[in-house]
């Protein structure tokens, strides 16, 4: 009897198999489904009824999402005889509408290039097919968290969530996850487009004008850091020097050498005290000039006080680094720097417009100092913009200088490229609207970097017709000069009355406010961030290889 009672109560054999049939497919419904429930999630806990940053998103600021190849028309003036080449401009541009909260420096990058040949110029606009923008395009979504996601507890969940996504093979990081969004360089046959949290992308300009990525840096198995956005070229002997930075792990900061071929041939670990944004760097003859300011990675900083994860600690120091040029490689351990504390406050710098040094073996450098700094960037205050100052650092007694030499304020500093590393005279700065919110440019200031103390280096302007902004001036020397300002600054401006673009040619020399030549855009460009110029002997010379 007990026997039949247990029979009966026993489940049905099918059911033994059933039940782990089930659970199987249900495992293998989630995990080839993952990518999909993933961005589900994504979505659930990135998505806020007011998400921060929207002003990036308007206006000029706003992406484009159509990618043409037009010739131009001269509006104003004439390209001057000569100049011939390409004017090459990056800058953020979201491929998928952000799901929450968007950074200006969030946007995948996307070139604008104008291409200028016997007097006559096309248009041309690409994204960088970078792999973190070829993954979001398969999944057909945003998948990975952005400096603007990253407030408050929803910013640790995605950064949790993203953790998540890459041990299930969502999400796949070893090829970077950069945005290639940020400046550009032209070295050894390649034209290098740059964000400082990935190694670079080569692109290449085609005959006719059209730029086309060719894939990502493929660095030495030594090299295991990221790569700054702002290397320096030295023009004596065509060596990139170039720093990297990260932010979870030491050594915090890297940086390296390559030669005039584009082999890794230094390269050393700098011990620094924390992780801090090293957006740039300098360099001089001798020198690679490394500036250690407090803009400190702060997780805590995102949950307790819901702002970004960086914070401009003003009561840590402001250091600026020596590390000889000669110095032997270590891979391993950590090279020698000598380090200056910068007197006052502390501050940041973003920008460096030109480092030398002098017969007595000071070394001078220039960049723009901002004394506080909201990295949210919704409303900059005047202690937020950019006064270009020289710092002295003297290796033979330990000392370091600074001096403001100029009131007025301005940012994304550019030289001759031939006076980089070496002493130089002038320096051109674009000049920002004090009332506009968010940022604006209303010229372009020309700075005289031997500017006695007392006067301010400020020597002249260009200013835009009223409703039109501009950016980043980049300088074309004219062909055959020797003269240092003799060249062209070229622009994109935007006016914002006809909703449209211009890239604006002005002399350098004069700084007339009426351009050398203006073409019009076949529709508006994005403010975005650097540009190059690349020649037409450059881009005879272009590579087949990363």
């Amino acid at each position: 009897m007990g026997s039949n009672t247990f029979a009966q109560r026993s489940a049905p054999q099918w059911l033994l198999y059933a039940v782990p049939a089930a659970c199987l497919s249900a495992s293998y419904l989630i995990y080839s489904n993952r990518r999909t429930l993933y961005a589900w999630a994504y979505q659930l806990i990135a998505k806020v009824p007011k998400p921060a940053g929207k002003a990036y998103l308007s206006g000029n600021f706003a992406p484009v999402s159509d990618e043409l190849l037009e010739e131009l028309e001269i509006v104003e003036g004439k390209v001057p005889e000569g100049l011939n080449g390409c004017y090459v401009r990056t800058g953020p541009n979201p491929f998928f509408k952000p799901v929450a909260g968007y950074h200006w420096f969030d946007g995948d990058g996307m070139l604008h290039l104008v291409r200028l040949r016997d007097g006559k110029a096309s248009y041309c606009n690409r994204f960088v097919e970078t792999e973190r923008l070829q993954q979001e395009r398969q999944a057909g979504r945003p998948l990975f968290v952005r400096l603007g996601d990253m407030f408050g507890l929803r910013g640790l969940a995605l950064i949790l969530l993203v953790r998540l996504g890459r041990a299930v093979g969502v999400l796949d990081n070893s090829k970077g996850l950069g945005t290639a969004n940020t400046a550009l360089v032209y070295h050894a046959g390649r034209l290098l487009t740059l964000n400082e949290g990935d190694l670079p992308y080569g692109v290449r300009i085609t005959c006719n004008g059209v730029v086309e990525t060719m894939g990502r840096l493929l660095m030495q198995e030594t090299w295991g850091n990221n790569f700054t956005a702002h290397p320096k070229l030295d023009p004596q002997n065509g060596e990139l020097l170039f720093i990297g930075y990260k932010l979870d792990s030491k050594p915090y900061l890297s940086a390296g050498i390559m030669d005039v071929y584009g082999n890794l041939v230094r390269q050393w670990n700098i011990d620094i005290h924390r992780p801090v944004m090293m957006h740039d760097m300098a360099a001089t003859e001798q020198y690679l000039v490394i500036l250690d300011l407090p803009l400190c990675f702060d997780p805590e900083a995102m949950i307790k006080e819901k702002s970004l994860p960086f914070k401009l600690r003003n009561e840590l120091p402001s250091r600026i680094g020596l590390l000889r040029r000669d110095h032997p490689s270590c891979p391993t351990g950590f090279a020698d720097v000598q380090w200056f504390t910068l007197p006052g406050p502390s501050f940041m710098a973003f920008h460096v417009a030109a480092s030398w040094e002098e017969p007595n073996g000071d070394v001078k450098v220039f960049a723009c100092q901002m004394n506080e700094l909201d990295l949210s960037l919704h409303h900059l205050t005047r202690a937020e913009y950019g006064l270009l100052t020289e710092y002295t650092l003297s290796p033979s007694t330990g000392v370091a200088k600074l001096r403001q030499m100029t009131k007025v304020p301005g940012d994304f500093p550019v030289i001759n490229p031939s006076k980089a590393t070496r002493k130089c005279k002038w320096c051109w700065m674009a000049t920002p609207d004090h009332n506009a919110s968010p940022l604006a440019f209303l010229g372009i200031a020309k700075m005289d970097l031997e500017a006695a103390p007392g006067t301010d280096a400020c020597v002249a302007m260009i200013n835009y017709p009223p409703g039109m902004f501009g950016g980043e001036a980049v300088f074309v020397p004219r062909a055959g000069t020797t003269v240092e300002d003799d060249g062209y600054l070229v622009v994109y401006v935007y006016d914002t009355k006809a909703d449209t673009s211009y890239m604006n040619i002005y002399c350098a020399r004069t700084m007339s406010s009426t351009p050398i030549a203006s073409l019009r855009m076949p529709r508006r460009v994005p403010y975005g961030f650097h540009g190059t110029w690349v020649t037409e002997e450059q881009i005879k010379k272009q590579v087949m290889w990363v």
